[in-house]
């Protein structure tokens, strides 16, 4: 990686994760439960294939912006670390319906929001009549 790719993908994490850690500040983890985590997980799985399917397509971003903000932003503002931390502090205190939830609703709401945004991402691009692009 170049030194203008690496310094611009340092500067979106720091954003991605300065907001990631005030997300984590206003949303309190009552009786444990990582409302925080869940959050941004849930926000990153569906924002990062919106902006690679449809942001960069449509606005003719560069591949080191994309790059920035792909891997850089949104690298720092989702968290797979926290992810298992807190799943693993559910599991140890026997709080199974909690880590059931979590898991649960991390892994199938994330991924059910990433195919909900790719799809509106095509349908958008498909009605600019940019969906040739992505053929």
């Amino acid at each position: 990686m170049k030194i203008k790719e690496s310094l611009a993908v340092g500067i979106f994490a720091f954003f991605g994760g300065i907001l990631r850690y005030a997300i984590g500040l206003g949303l309190h983890q009552a009786a444990g439960f990582p409302y925080g985590t869940l959050c941004v997980n849930l926000i990153g799985a569906f924002c990062l294939p919106f902006l690679m399917r449809y942001i960069v397509v449509r606005y003719q971003i560069s591949d080191t912006l994309a790059l920035a903000m792909g891997t850089g932003f949104f690298g720092a503002f989702t968290t797979f670390s926290s992810f298992s931390v807190d799943a693993l502090k559910l599991l140890v205190a026997n709080q199974w319906w909690p880590f059931s939830l979590y898991i649960g609703i991390s892994l199938i709401g994330g991924v059910c929001l990433s195919l909900v945004a790719d799809y509106w991402a095509v349908w958008l691009l498909d009605r600019q009549g940019k969906s040739q692009v992505l053929k």
